[in-house]
């Protein structure tokens, strides 16, 4: 019995168990962090290195009423015009549509480590 590991093995057990993991962390959150009232605001986190002003804009776009900025400025509050609003702002690079609250609390302990200095 032959229990040595090649460098392929080791790389397609690595890829596979990265790609499980962001699939995972994906589909949780997606599902734990959707927005219980809609109608009263959503957060639209995009990209990190998205721009400020196309964060806004592709909110803007996809049909709602843009609030403020959520902490960093990838992340947009807004209140949605219409309930197929998700998939609009999805298409148009939207990484999560989730409630206001719950990434509130997600970025709290990185808006306080960075009062500090």
């Amino acid at each position: 019995m032959n229990n040595s590991f090649s460098p392929l093995r080791i790389s397609i057990d690595f890829t596979l168990l990265a790609c499980l993991s962001a699939g995972t962390f994906f589909v949780t959150a997606s599902t734990a962090l959707t927005p219980q009232h809609p109608d009263r605001g959503v957060a639209v986190v995009f990209a990190p290195w998205t721009t400020p002003e196309a964060a806004l804009a592709r909110t803007v776009e996809a049909g709602a009423r843009f609030v403020r900025f959520g902490g960093p400025k990838f992340v947009a509050i807004a209140i949605p015009d219409d309930p197929g609003y998700a998939a609009r702002v999805f298409a148009a690079g939207a990484w999560f549509v989730v409630d206001p609250q719950a990434i509130a609390a997600c970025l709290t302990p990185f808006e306080l480590a960075g009062a500090d200095r």
